[in-house]
């Protein structure tokens, strides 16, 4: 896990990229994070919002930068899935 350096992952087709976030930045220790992401189609130009399903954990209540990056490709990947109570896939 590289901290403040984009992470990507493959599933199932997908491409989920997740950006973890300290509450503060420069941070001290045991500063909490959040994150942000996206799951998009790997072809796709995801600068554009109709072609990526943005998501994001914005309260910084992680306890360290591994576990908000779990638990980023752990909400990209039910996207995917279609386990997620809110967002989806369908139409990328």
């Amino acid at each position: 896990m590289a901290e403040g350096k984009e992470q990507f992952e493959d599933h199932k087709g997908f491409t989920i990229r997740v950006l973890v976030v300290p509450e503060y930045s420069p941070h001290p220790p045991d500063v909490t994070f959040g994150y942000v992401g996206y799951v998009a189609r790997p072809e796709t130009d995801f600068r554009y919002s109709s072609s990526r399903v943005n998501f994001s954990h914005s309260v910084a209540d992680l306890a360290n930068a591994e576990a908000a990056e779990r638990a980023g490709f752990a909400e990209g990947r039910s996207i995917i899935d279609r386990t997620h109570p809110d967002l989806s896939v369908d139409g990328l």
